[in-house]
């Protein structure tokens, strides 16, 4: 039942979020029934004739050779060949039928079958060889006779010689040449007669090439020759006639043709866009996590797939009903698109193909894990599965059953193959029926309906199979991969018998033996919500085993929210996923509630709340539905749904959001949804796995108070990565490190077990007397460290236990602080980050902690020596002057950056290895760029070959045997004595041969007819001819009726009568076996072939542009990459010029181009294609393809700026080529045709599409091929040449002719269009667009903005504000170039709708040597600041001046004088840490010699020197921000850009980064940083300004904003509760009764934090009052400490309103 709910709930979600996108499930409603409508349109254009009479064919007579041949052939006489020559009899014979005609001929003997081959193919005979007569035995004498079972066949010229030449001059449409020897009937059956207005049959030709008149003649000879004078008297009694079959009523429809050829197309064509939504739908949710997700909160995989398979079966059960009618309903006057097909049978076949597309589709999915790379692979190979088709159809007739079946594991050829059944059974006039399902069309097929379903629904079965198969083992990055065998594994089937370590009773207290000093003693009145037990989980990683958790014992309490520290990979999310039953554990046991995870998980489920990393919504449903999908996912009733729903969106705030889309909200809006779903229908057990990753302070502070409220009656576990969260939300903290508990407590506890005490920082006055201030703080606390004395700050170390002291110290600095200068000062307590560091060190003193500078570390160093063992370097600091600092000084006095052509020349070498190591580590891209075209072109090249390859015909038996057993109809209207003997001979000859004879009473023509329309289409199989014995007179005629709907049937009726002949005058012994052997092809007809084969240079043309389409498009990869990335913004900001960038870029893939295009020669070569390897023709070729690549890489480069991702960009990319190349080919080449009467369109077309490298090429491919066969057909012999100016067919002596068919335009167009787009791109990136864009923003936005400022509220300007602008409106020339940043009144204005003011006059002078931070919350215009200042956005008024140069108007000077670290990772996955350091040393022009030692410097200096030969994209996250601010630093500028240097490090990681920063100001560097972290900014820097608003509101020191804006103190104490239950409550109603108006912030487990207000509060007092209620109201322990600058932050939040612009 619970399977059944989940199933309905999962349908009802696919089902919304289809009905939600509404331009998709259109387009896939609408383009099946586009190609539907196309068919109907074409069925009602199409006019079909009705004939509603049976037709009637004359008599032909074969007496005598039709009339063409009594005109001599162009070499003199005919010629009537036999072989073998040395056989008298053969000669006899041979000279006998030469008697039997009156045309002027010779007769001309071979001793051997090959002689005559020879004399027919090199002689160029054929013209004049009338036939042959070629007898299959061996005559060893030349006396030997004619056995009676005679056999020989009949070798006419390969091309038929009497018709009149039909003039079509059209190279597309080729006349149908041969004698169709490899097949009986026609490919593709007609519902009429075949050639209605023949009498003679029309093709091949038995009558009119005179086929039938020389056999009848051979036959006559062979009789003679056996018994000559009863020969000679019967054929004076007897003539023998043939007629064609007369047929019944009729109905003529050219539509079936079409039918026949294009419903395969436009079948697959309907469902491709199916299927790639499919595809995109199924990855989407693996990419977004959300399938992984669904599996935690208790979904069965295999449900997934049910659901997605239902509902897209669903779909397409609607879209295939209504391709179904629209194919079967009669749309004019009883005619339908499919008129005699049972549409039962119809919906049926298009259902199983429905099913095999879903379960390509699925098959596809697993093998991606990117949405946008799987539709575009998938695209693909759903088109590529169908190529096969072109291959199959030509060849249809010669394969084997086994080799169609085979051809029909890809589904969509199956599908191909079954369309073009139904569309024969159409033609024969039945319609496809169920009865026919397991019956051939015609003799010639071996193959049926039946199977083509029975392989569609295999196809399903297996592509099912691989799905399930790949998901298990390869999972994804979300999921445990399975080993390659599981399914030969017993476990996998059965189930997996847990090995249990350690079992105790799930009473007992597991923490009982861990008591030691970590620890803090488990609260005894609280209910355990989970409690684990040494829990294990070992991962298998190859053959070696991973550690992930180990021996884990932990109790989380009700009501209590626990958090979970730990580095990266330290075993957090490992906890979490053995907790939510995403893995099984491998040792020891968990208890949520009571059950069990390994043996209940399913119980637990049902009040488990789960919130990931990542945001788990789905884009397009509303907030409300997520509540009630997972709330019913989790097992609510569906009547409790509206309520549950109702009353969580009102605890998250969010009713006013109900019904908008999830993809509508904001960051901070969507993690506050996804706790709701976590905390939705009850849930007990809360998991937050980084609830607030990525808000900003203001809505992470909504999230604690949410958390705070909600926890009263729940199990929560949080891991976080920032320390304030778990200071503030944890009521326990647990820390990691690697895999192991390190110690559990509450923060207070942690921190006196870990910490180091109080920090007191101090602000100087200019004349500050540092060493006053030393020896003032040493007199009243001896054992104070100095920590640090940087810029206008100076702080100190006070130990923890020296707070009784604290009172004396602090009254002392107040009462001194003018005469010491001391501006403000300030005092903080040890953060839990110091505590999560020490602990991280404590476990792994392997750590790069050297560079920490943590002297609180040093001091606990000196303080408990005994108690630690630690390795003394790691509390060694790092001297500033060595790493970067000496290479600094080194440089001033002896390093001359290289300047001018040198630099020019090493920046273009630096750009060049880049691409070129792009190349290298990308080498699947290089391969597919290589295989691609090679590929697509042998392809080509082999289905030309095999179609082109007009092979000689081969031998056909021309007997009633190939049909299998068939019905000869026979009548005997005469009634002399001979006509009777005929007919029982012929009774008995027939039913010798299995043949059923049938003798018809009345009209044999009319019985005909009648039989024909009752059994339709099967008649023709079933009756192919037919004898009738007249008499005229004294002479007896034999008519020999053949159904021409078969080829050869009027020969197998000659063949038959002339043995019932022989038989009657020889006995029954005699027999004559005659075979249609066409001759060889002469040079002349290979010739013409070939030219009539002109399509081939069309074919070569299109797979080359197919190609080409996918070799171009990754060109654009790179380059959008880097500017996705900001990579390419760094490069540029680093001093790279505009050309070196680009050409280093063309001229890498020129080469990279140069090798597929020597390649593809190799294939020409090997194919031996002529055109292009003759002749010198190659060096013709490679000029074509390298002007090609000229023209196109340029052109990809223009058309990258259009894509923000690289894959979009090389899927659209691929699709304008396409278009661009083959769709105009096709258009110009079709129009082209004489018999289209659109050719001066065509010309017009042609020179407009110019400008399409893509069209150039295959314009210029096909027609240099045309033209060389041309060319050589024509100059081949007088006759060709005739034959070309009777039929004006041209050709240019040079193939660069500017006139059509030379290649001329489109290779001069190649060659400018490639100069052309390179100067479009120099002027999109160079200054001089840029000052033009300067110019005309300046210009245009100068009024919005003067009307923005007056709008914007002018609130009184801040003191330090107004004195900092003052300050830098009279600048000194001097002042200028010292002050490394100078920012003058500088304002951005955005034009949007509503224009919006981001930056608003601005002015700000950074020094050297300081450290300037830019605060401000998302939208407050920190970043465009940013952009403006390196370059990347225009000014809108102001200007900003690096080293004195002004950013306006010298922006490349500038750019060498900066360094930058943009917000995101600017780094190229595929280079090292040490390639990209030595790239961007080379860009800023550091001597070659010195670069090594550069760059080592630097690695040292960031502590990268392990990671350093590491590619890139295998750096954790604060490594890449490492690397990224290594490459600002490098190359020494003066002036340093860092943009949220340390996003998304953990606490270690960010301490190394504030280290490398700090060194680099102390080393004279000026910098400027932006950071949401408050405490990153009063580590480094020296002053700050917060932004609001695109305005300065407060600018100065850390210490200064504190002691100016922030009023109050924060306090935290624990109370003795042993023997005393009120002791907590007296302390509370001390601390509301000293300090008035003080709010309790929170209070859990004896424990309380304040906040103290009051401006009045000095330290000392603080102090000294505490200190005297320690000992009375029993507080175990207490700290103090100065609000924070992030509460100072925070107080600016109401200016700023909220935004929606991101980073604006």
């Amino acid at each position: 039942m619970a399977v059944l709910r989940q199933l309905t709930l999962l349908l009802w979600k696919n089902y919304t979020l289809k009905k939600r996108k509404v331009l998709v499930t259109v387009l896939e409603l609408f383009l099946p029934l586009l190609f539907s409508g196309i068919l109907i349109w074409l069925r009602l254009k199409i006019q079909s004739e009705n004939v509603p009479n049976a037709t009637v064919y004359p008599d032909q007579s074969i007496q005598e050779l039709p009339l063409f041949f009594s005109f001599p052939p162009p070499g003199g006489t005919w010629e009537l060949a036999y072989v073998p020559s040395h056989s008298d009899a053969a000669r006899t014979i041979t000279e006998t039928v030469k008697r039997e005609f009156m045309i002027k001929m010779r007769v001309h003997g071979f001793s051997s079958e090959k002689d005559f081959e020879d004399y027919i193919r090199y002689d160029n005979h054929s013209s004049s060889v009338l036939a042959a007569v070629v007898f299959e035995h061996s005559f060893n004498h030349s006396q030997d006779p004619l056995p009676l079972a005679v056999k020989y066949h009949l070798r006419f010229s390969y091309t038929r010689r009497n018709y009149m030449w039909t003039q079509t001059g059209n190279i597309f449409l080729k006349e149908t040449e041969g004698w169709h020897t490899t097949s009986l009937f026609p490919l593709f059956p007609s519902p009429g007669p075949r050639e209605p207005s023949s009498p003679d049959g029309g093709e091949p030709g038995y009558i009119r090439e005179g086929f039938l008149a020389m056999q009848h003649a051979v036959d006559k000879a062979i009789m003679r020759y056996h018994a000559n004078t009863s020969a000679q008297q019967l054929f004076q009694k007897l003539m023998v006639i043939t007629k064609r079959f007369p047929f019944p009523p009729y109905i003529s429809d050219p539509f079936l043709i079409a039918i026949q050829y294009q419903l395969p197309l436009l079948l697959m064509l309907s469902f491709t866009y199916t299927s790639l939504t499919i595809i995109r739908a199924v990855v989407q949710e693996k990419e977004k996590k959300l399938k992984e997700y669904m599996r935690m909160m208790g979904l069965n995989s295999w449900l997934h797939w049910s659901a997605w398979f239902l509902m897209f079966f669903l779909f397409f059960l609607i879209v295939v009903s209504f391709m179904t009618l629209l194919f079967c309903v009669k749309v004019k006057k009883d005619i339908a698109v499919l008129s005699n097909s049972d549409p039962s049978l119809v919906l049926a076949f298009l259902l199983c193909f429905a099913i095999s597309s879903i379960s390509f589709s699925f098959m596809v999915s697993t093998f991606f894990s990117k949405a946008n790379i799987a539709a575009a692979v998938g695209g693909f190979l759903y088109f590529f599965t169908y190529t096969p088709y072109f291959f199959v159809a030509p060849r249809y007739n010669w394969m084997t059953l086994s080799q169609k079946l085979l051809s029909c594991l890809l589904s969509n050829v199956a599908m191909a193959m079954g369309a073009q059944l139904i569309g024969k059974f159409e033609a024969k006039g039945t319609g496809i029926q169920w009865r026919d399902l397991l019956n051939p069309v015609n003799v010639d097929d071996n193959f049926c309906f039946g199977q083509v379903l029975g392989m569609l629904l295999l196809d399903s079965a297996l592509y099912g199979l691989v799905t399930w198969y790949v998901e298990a083992v390869f999972p994804g990055q979300f999921g445990v991969p399975q080993p390659w065998h599981f399914f030969l594994m017993p476990s996998y089937w059965c189930g997996n018998p847990r090995t249990v370590v350690g079992k105790e009773e799930e009473g007992s207290d597991p923490e009982k033996a861990l008591r030691n000093e970590y620890f803090e003693a488990e609260p005894e009145d609280l209910v355990a919500g989970i409690k684990i037990k040494h829990l294990s989980k070992v991962f298998q990683v190859g053959n070696k085993d991973k550690m992930g958790i180990r021996d884990l014992t932990l109790n989380l309490y009700e009501g209590q929210i626990t958090v979970l520290l730990g580095h990266n990979g330290a075993g957090k999310t490992t906890t979490m996923s053995l907790l939510t039953g995403l893995f099984p554990p491998t040792s020891g046991h968990a208890y949520i509630h009571g059950y069990e995870i390994s043996q209940d998980m399913a119980q637990i489920r049902k009040s488990l709340g789960l919130c990931p990393q990542h945001d788990v919504l789905f884009d397009n449903l509303t907030v409300a539905e997520h509540l009630y999908f997972y709330a019913q996912l989790k097992g609510l009733s569906l009547q409790k749904c509206p309520e549950e729903v109702k009353q969580m969106l009102h605890i998250l705030s969010l009713e006013d959001k109900r019904d908008l889309r999830s993809k509508f909200l904001s960051g901070g809006m969507k993690r506050k949804l996804s706790i709701g779903i976590a905390l939705i229908a009850g849930s007990k057990v809360l998991m937050l796995d980084e609830p607030t990753s990525g808000m900003d302070a203001v809505s992470r502070r909504a999230i604690w108070d949410l958390l705070q409220q909600q926890k009263s009656d729940r199990t929560v576990l949080l891991t976080t990565h920032f320390m304030d969260e778990a200071d503030l939300l944890g009521d326990r903290i647990a820390i990691l490190a690697k895999g192991e508990l390190q110690c559990c407590g509450s923060s207070l506890f942690l921190k006196q077990k870990y910490g180091a005490g109080y920090h007191m920082t101090l602000v100087k006055e200019p004349h500050c007397n540092p060493e006053g201030i030393s020896q003032l703080v040493h007199h009243h606390v001896p054992n104070a460290m100095l920590e640090s004395h940087a810029g206008a700050e100076l702080s100190f170390i006070l130990p923890k236990e020296s707070t009784h002291r604290f009172e004396s110290l602090f009254a002392k600095l107040e009462k001194k602080q003018k005469e010491l200068g001391i501006a403000s000062f300030g005092a903080s307590v040890t953060t839990m980050e110091e505590v999560f560091l020490r602990v991280g060190k404590l476990v792994d003193t392997s750590m790069d902690i050297q560079a920490i500078q943590l002297p609180a570390l040093q001091y606990q160093h000196e303080r408990r020596a005994s108690d630690w063992a630690l390795d003394s370097n790691l509390c060694g600091v790092m001297d500033p002057t060595n790493g970067i600092g000496a290479l600094i000084e080194e440089e001033e006095v002896l390093v001359k950056l290289n300047t001018g052509l040198a630099l020019h020349c090493q920046q273009f070498w630096a750009m060049f290895l880049k691409k070129a190591a792009y190349s290298w580590r990308e080498w699947k891209m290089v391969a597919a760029q290589v295989l691609v075209p090679l590929t697509c072109l042998t392809l080509a090249l082999l289905a030309i070959h095999y179609t082109s390859e007009i092979f000689d015909d081969p031998l056909l038996k021309l007997s009633l045997n190939e049909y299998g057993r068939t019905v000869v109809p026979f009548s005997v209207p005469g009634t002399s004595r001979l006509a009777q003997q005929l007919s029982e001979n012929l009774r008995d000859m027939l039913q010798a041969e299995r043949q059923e004879p049938r003798e018809v009473l009345g009209d044999l023509e009319e019985f005909l007819v009648f039989r024909a329309s009752v059994e339709g289409g099967g008649f023709n199989e079933r009756c192919l001819v037919a004898t009738s014995f007249k008499d005229r007179g004294e002479l007896t005629v034999v008519t020999a009726l053949f159904n021409n709907q078969a080829y050869h049937s009027p020969a197998t009726a000659l063949a038959i009568v002339d043995n019932l002949l022989f038989k009657l005058l020889c006995g029954p012994q005699a027999s004559i076996e005659i075979s249609n052997y066409p001759q060889p092809r002469n040079t002349l007809q290979v010739a013409k072939d070939h030219f009539n084969e002109g399509r081939k240079g069309f074919d070569i043309a299109l797979n080359l542009l197919i190609a080409m389409a996918f070799l171009a498009s990754t060109f654009s990869i790179l380059a959008v990459s880097e500017r996705a990335v900001q990579a390419k913004h760094v490069q540029f900001v680093s001093g790279v010029h505009v050309a070196t960038f680009w050409f280093s870029a063309l001229l890498w893939d020129l080469i990279s181009f140069l090798v597929p295009s020597l390649l593809l020669l190799v294939v020409f070569q090997a194919f031996n294609v002529h055109a292009f390897t003759r002749d010198g023709h190659m060096a013709d070729l490679l000029l074509l393809l390298m002007l090609y690549g000229w023209a196109i890489i340029p052109l990809m480069y223009l058309m990258s700026f259009f894509f923000s991702a690289a894959s979009t960009a090389y899927t659209r990319l691929t699709i304008f080529n396409i278009l661009s190349g083959i769709a105009t080919f096709i258009m110009v080449t079709i129009m082209r045709i004489p018999a289209v009467k659109l050719e001066e369109l065509s010309r017009t077309l042609d020179h407009v599409f110019l400008v399409l490298p893509n069209h150039c090429l295959g314009m210029a491919v096909s027609n240099f091929y045309e033209n060389y066969e041309t060319r050589r057909y024509c100059t081949s012999s007088e006759l060709a040449a005739h034959y070309c100016k009777k039929y004006n067919i041209q050709y240019q002596e040079s193939f660069y002719a500017w006139s059509t068919p030379g290649v001329g335009k489109f290779v001069t167009s190649m060659a400018a269009s490639g100069g052309i787009y390179l100067t479009l791109l120099f002027l999109i990136e160079t200054n001089l667009l840029w000052r033009l864009r300067t110019f005309i923003c300046a210009f245009r936005r100068r009024w919005t903005l003067a009307e923005l400022q007056n709008r914007t509220s002018v609130l009184p300007e801040d003191q330090d504000v107004a004195e900092e602008r003052s300050r830098i409106l009279v600048p000194s020339l001097d002042s200028m170039l010292d002050t490394p940043l100078i920012i003058n009144e500088l304002s951005k204005v955005y034009d949007q709708r509503a224009p919006l003011l981001a930056v608003d006059r601005i002015s700000l002078a950074v020094q050297k040597g300081e450290c300037f931070g830019l605060l401000g919350f998302n939208g407050a215009g920190k970043t465009t600041t940013f952009k403006m200042l390196t370059g990347e956005e225009t000014i809108t008024s102001g200007d900003a001046f690096v080293g004195g140069y002004s950013i306006s108007s010298d922006i490349g000077k500038v750019r060498q004088r900066m360094g930058y670290c943009p917000q995101f990772d600017a780094l190229l996955d595929h280079m090292t840490g040490r390639e990209m350091l030595v790239m961007y040393a080379r860009l800023r022009g550091i001597p070659e010699r010195l670069i090594n030692a550069c760059v080592e410097n630097t690695l040292r200096g960031l502590l990268l020197e392990p990671h350093a030969n590491k590619l890139v994209k295998t750096y954790s996250g604060g490594n890449k921000r490492k690397l990224s601010t290594g490459i600002a630093l490098i190359g020494e500028p003066a002036v340093i850009f860092l943009d949220e240097p340390s996003t998304g490090m953990d606490p270690v990681a960010r301490r190394l980064l504030w280290d490398t920063v700090a060194r680099a100001r102390e080393s004279g560097k000026a910098i400027v940083i932006t950071s949401h972290s408050m405490e990153e900014c009063e580590a480094l820097c020296t002053r700050l300004a917060i932004m609001v608003q695109g305005q300065f509101k407060c600018l100065g020191s850390p210490q200064h904003l504190k002691s100016k804006f922030g009023s109050g103190y924060s306090l935290q104490a624990k109370v003795r509760s042993e023997g005393k239950q009120d002791a907590l409550e007296e302390f509370k109603a001390f601390v509301d009764l000293t300090f008035p108006g003080s709010i309790l912030e929170d209070e859990h487990q004896d424990m309380v934090h304040y906040h103290l207000p009051g401006c009045d509060l000095s330290w000392a007092k603080v102090f000294g009052i505490l200190e005297k209620a320690k000992e009375k109201y029993g507080v175990d322990d207490y700290s103090v400490s100065q609000i924070s600058l992030e509460q100072v932050f925070l107080s600016f939040a109401h200016l700023q309103p909220p935004t929606t612009e991101d980073g604006r």
